[in-house]
């Protein structure tokens, strides 16, 4: 690990202490983490930095047992059977933090292009292109007038209803690697068009990253990836 990395790592395990206080409070804090009020106060309200073996012992329990938890609390279902992420993608603090849970998961693929569609998969997406120092590209439901050559695709959403999708087609490159990232997949079509979009361009598909995903949409968006693409969503929910 690097000088840089250590000083990353230490940095967010004291932004996760940040939200995670302001969500549960210094005592179950104290608990969860066996730690004292007094450490985790001053860790917050920077007086001290975590070492590392502490810094890697926060963000785990975030990453691996608080983050999950915290977005199925914030998740509201409709009377139609939708999922509203609205809580969650109005909460900054938290979209920058499953950024770098993302950051974590796909660094090893030196991905330089991320790929969302307007609009709701734009707040997360900005968080994390900031995160992986990647150029952010969205697919839109309209073209843009002074664009003149795109990439397009039909998204077919019933068999009566069909939407396209259209990306600048300058925007990906042959040499490009590519991160898809929305907030939720519902019928996994929108991120079937954007996979496409990829592969029409020749670009490389390093994954797909989603905050909710239905578990029938998994399987099939699995199918789609390349043998080493990964396929990421924080909550996972049967139909």
């Amino acid at each position: 690990m690097t000088k840089i990395s250590d000083l990353y790592l230490r940095l967010s395990a004291v932004e996760v202490l940040a939200y995670l206080r302001e969500r549960y409070g210094y005592k179950s804090l104290s608990e969860m983490l066996g730690l004292q009020i007094s450490i985790l106060s001053r860790y917050i309200n920077g007086h001290v930095l975590p070492n590392t073996a502490r810094a890697e012992k926060i963000v785990r329990l975030f990453n691996e047992s608080l983050l999950s938890e915290i977005v199925k609390k914030r998740l509201t279902r409709t009377e139609d059977g939708f999922y509203d992420l609205s809580a969650i993608v109005a909460d900054v603090g938290l979209l920058r933090l499953i950024a770098k849970v993302v950051s974590a998961e796909f660094n090893v693929f030196s991905i330089n292009k991320l790929l969302t569609v307007a609009t709701d998969g734009i707040p997360l997406a900005v968080q994390v292109a900031t995160e992986l120092r990647a150029d952010l590209i969205i697919a839109k439901k309209r073209k843009d007038l002074n664009v003149k050559s795109y990439l397009e695709e039909p998204i077919k959403r019933t068999p009566a209803l069909v939407e396209y999708l259209y990306l600048p087609r300058q925007a990906l490159k042959k040499s490009d690697v590519v991160l898809i990232v929305d907030d939720v997949a519902r019928s996994g079509e929108t991120i079937h068009g954007m996979i496409r979009m990829v592969n029409r361009a020749g670009a490389r598909l390093a994954g797909v990253f989603t905050i909710v995903m239905l578990e029938e949409v998994r399987e099939k968006i699995k199918q789609l990836l390349p043998p080493s693409g990964v396929l990421k969503s924080l909550v996972t929910f049967t139909s």
